[in-house]
Formats: C-alpha cells, sequence, structure tokens
C-alpha cells in the first residue's frame, strides 16, 4: 500500500517523506503544478499534481492508500490572510476527509498545531485537555487550525475516518530558515534584531516530531490528539539562544507589552490602507503570549522524547551558516 502526504514541499513534510523512503514505503506527494520541488530533488517519490481544495485531485490520490499524513497549511498572522487560511487549512482539511470516504478503513495522520489548543496570558503550561481561551482574540491561524481539527475530531467519532492528532510545537532544525514565519529568528542570528518581548515558546526538533508522525501511524489512539512540544523558554532565552550560536550580539531591548500592542494596531492601520507596518495587532499577540506545553500524553503513548532545545536550535543556525544566511 501506497502512503500520501500532503504538504510534503514544506519543511516539516519534505523531512517526512525522506524518512518515508529510508523505511522503503510508495510515497506519493500532492503538489501543485506551480510548487517547487526543491526539497525533494533526487528523492524518488510518487508526483500527484493537485491540491487540498480540489476534491477531485484528493479523492484520485487517495486510490489505494493505505495512510494519509495531512500537513498542508497556511501559516498567517494577518487579516489579508485570513480567507486563505479558510480556504486552505479548513477547507482543504474537509475535503481531505470527504476524499477519504472512498478508501477502505482510511487511516489519517493530521498535522494540526499547539495554537489550536490555545496559549496562556502568563506562564501556564498547557496540555491536550486545556480549554481553547483565546477565542476573543480572534486570531487567524489559531481560529482555522482549532476549526480544522474539531472537523477531524468529529469525523472520528462518526465513525468516518480512524484519525490521530498531531499538535507540535515551534519546530527546529536543518532549513528552517526558509519558511516565511522565521524571518525574525534569522536577524537574530544575523545581529540585526536589537528587541525581545515578554513572550515565551517550546521548542522541538524536526527529527523528533518526525519520528513521532511515524509512531502515532502505529501507536497513536483514534481520535486522540498529542502535543509534540520540548523545552518551554521565554522569547528572550530564544533569542539569546539563537545568538550565543551565531556569534553575535543578542537583542537588548525589551519591548513592554504595551507597546508590542500599540505597535500592531498602528501596523493595522497602515494595512488598512494597503501599507506595511512593521507588525499588526495579530503578531503583537503572539509574539507576547506563552505557549508553553506539556507533552507527557505523547512521551507515555508515543515513546516521543524531545532532545534538548539547544540542540534544535544549534541544526537551525549552521544550516543558515553553511547555506549563506549569516554572511
Amino acid at each position: 500500500m501506497a502512503v500520501l502526504v500532503t504538504g510534503a514541499t514544506g519543511f516539516v513534510g519534505s523531512w517526512l517523506v525522506r524518512e518515508l523512503l529510508k523505511r522503503g514505503e510508495e510515497v506519493r506527494v500532492l503538489h501543485r503544478p506551480s510548487s517547487s520541488l526543491e526539497e525533494l530533488q533526487g528523492l524518488n517519490f510518487v508526483s500527484r499534481l493537485g491540491d487540498v481544495t480540489d476534491l477531485d485531485s484528493l479523492r484520485d490520490a487517495v486510490i489505494g492508500v493505505d495512510t494519509v499524513f495531512h500537513l498542508a497549511g497556511v501559516v498567517g498572522y494577518s487579516r489579508a490572510m485570513r480567507r486563505l487560511m479558510e480556504d486552505v487549512n479548513v477547507g482543504g482539511t474537509k475535503k481531505v476527509l470527504e476524499a477519504m470516504q472512498q478508501t477502505p478503513r482510511p487511516k489519517l495522520v493530521y498535522m494540526s498545531s499547539v495554537v489550536a489548543v490555545g496559549a496562556s496570558y502568563d506562564r501556564t503550561v498547557l496540555n491536550e485537555n486545556s480549554p481553547f481561551n483565546v477565542h476573543s482574540l480572534d486570531l487567524g491561524y489559531f481560529e482555522t487550525k482549532k476549526a480544522a481539527e474539531d472537523l477531524v475530531l468529529d469525523a472520528c467519532r462518526r465513525g468516518r475516518v480512524e484519525a490521530v492528532i498531531l499538535n507540535p510545537s515551534t519546530i527546529y532544525g536543518a532549513g528552517d530558515a526558509k519558511k516565511g514565519s522565521r524571518k525574525t529568528q534569522v536577524k537574530v542570528a544575523q545581529g540585526k534584531f536589537p528587541f525581545y518581548t515578554t513572550g515565551g515558546v517550546s521548542i522541538v526538533s524536526v527529527h523528533d516530531v518526525v519520528a513521532a508522525i511515524l509512531r502515532a501511524r502505529e501507536a497513536g489512539r483514534i481520535g486522540e490528539r498529542y502535543i509534540l512540544s520540548g523545552d518551554n523558554i521565554t522569547i528572550e532565552a530564544l533569542f539569546k539562544k539563537i545568538a550565543a550560536i551565531a556569534g553575535v550580539k543578542s537583542p537588548s531591548i525589551h519591548l513592554p507589552n504595551l507597546v508590542v500592542r500599540a505597535i500592531g494596531k498602528v501596523g493595522d492601520g497602515l494595512e488598512a490602507v494597503g501599507k506595511k507596518g512593521p507588525i499588526n495587532t495579530e503578531n503583537a499577540w503572539t509574539s507576547t503570549l506563552f505557549h508553553w506545553f506539556d507533552h507527557t500524553k505523547a512521551r507515555r503513548e508515543l515513546g516521543f522524547k524531545p532532545r534538548p532545545a539547544d540542540e534544535a536550535l544549534r541544526e537551525s543556525v549552521e544550516w543558515m551558516r553553511e547555506h549563506g544566511y549569516l554572511n
């Protein structure tokens, strides 16, 4: 039987495809005709042209497939990207579930995110049972990933699909600098970003996430979600670690939450007239919340053992250095 990977041209997806091929599996990759396959160059995968928003191409791609690894998604922190995230994150997941109805005993490993779990306004560490507490902020990425996850859970309850949900935190490793959401960290590694905020993040290595994805297919309980997180650290500590590895001065100017959110409102105003500000309200809130999580459930049921944050960050920065980002 073959497996299908959506989002295979992305950072985590390309790592997953490599590992699946190492295991001798037939890997189908769903991608648009315009997609860059640079990350998959030289790999022996089966190309399937299509899109998660196109039901016909999905139906064709899942024929004869044993497992669908659904990683495709859009990460965005602006009002302008809300419609696209609704179409891909929510609509695309809905179509994946619909397409899988034609396969016998369909198995789905769905890559959600910790944003679907929520975030804390202080240093509270969240787990799979924590209530989603950021609805009032109306953050597009958070809302669309939560809505998509709810679709998967509902399909499981109805017996339409056998799915395991994974909620990774901030993923680091070789090649992550290509991600649009990693621009600030690249500037920190270049010594060109002087600020830090009050919030916190949880760092996990791409190697550990991929291992958990594969383990979830075999050992994950149907209809369950598993947080894949690592060391919980502050934004200040994160930037200090990146700067130290890169050998540059770390950011030293602390921006209080009120200042960050005020700048975000200015950015909203600029975006409303077609201009781009330094940040917007969604960026502001995301960078001042604490994204700290407990991975006990994944450790207990999936054997998840995340390596230290320093190791994941070192691999990320060394890749930047080798590929000219720090010159």
